[in-house]
């Protein structure tokens, strides 16, 4: 997989935090014209932080007015100004608003209104659209049914997935068609996505 390694690196999304999964991932579409307002809590009138985002004439892409003090709040699910991904997870949501965690090492959320420029998906949806999944440091085995005594499936090749389903705490998996190593592939197989909050596994976008 070494013609892959550097798009991984660029796109590996936080899947170490800590903060509550909530019900799926925002992800939002930005211009060099957005302006994301933030609210404490859902029909507020005044936000209590604002993104404004600018077009960088040096880079040719947006950017983020006073970025170094928007950083100290915003430590979202994944964050890349480069390739256009701002995305969050969703806490809750309500008719017009959905709740995000802003800060994936503290919990803290804020409230922003559903438009256009916002794409709300399940976990489901989100990691079957991901470019590759694999598992991280944890030691799990990939098991023929989604359960833990579930007969292992001899493999030793490298992670390269992609997801077919999903149920509770498990995900269905297969050899992704784009690998290098495809000697030994996954038709399907099983393992655990997560356990309670910890995310079990590193998921890799595309721009």
């Amino acid at each position: 997989m070494k013609f892959l390694q550097a798009l991984f690196i660029l796109f590996t999304l936080n899947a170490a935090a800590q903060s509550d999964l909530g019900i799926g991932i925002a992800s939002i579409k930005f211009t060099g014209n957005t302006v994301l307002n933030f609210y404490a809590a859902a029909y507020d009138k005044e936000p209590k932080q604002v993104i404004e985002f600018y077009q960088n004439e040096a880079t040719g892409s947006p950017d983020i007015r006073n970025i170094e003090t928007i950083e100290k709040w915003l430590k979202p699910e994944g964050f890349h100004l480069d390739y256009d991904q701002l995305i969050f997870r969703c806490k809750s949501e309500e008719r017009f608003w959905i709740e995000i965690i802003v800060n994936n090492e503290t919990g803290e959320s804020y409230w922003i209104r559903k438009t256009k420029a916002v794409d709300l998906d399940t976990w489901e949806g989100f990691l079957k659209n991901a470019f590759m999944i694999s598992r991280n440091s944890f030691p799990q085995e990939i098991k023929a049914q989604p359960n833990d005594t579930a007969k292992a499936i001899p493999f030793d090749g490298e992670d390269c997935f992609q997801v077919k389903s999903m149920k509770g705490d498990w995900i269905q998996i297969f050899t992704a068609p784009h690998c290098d190593d495809m000697d030994n592939p996954i038709k399907s197989g099983w393992i655990r996505w997560k356990e309670g909050n910890e995310i079990l596994i590193y998921y890799f976008l595309t721009a």
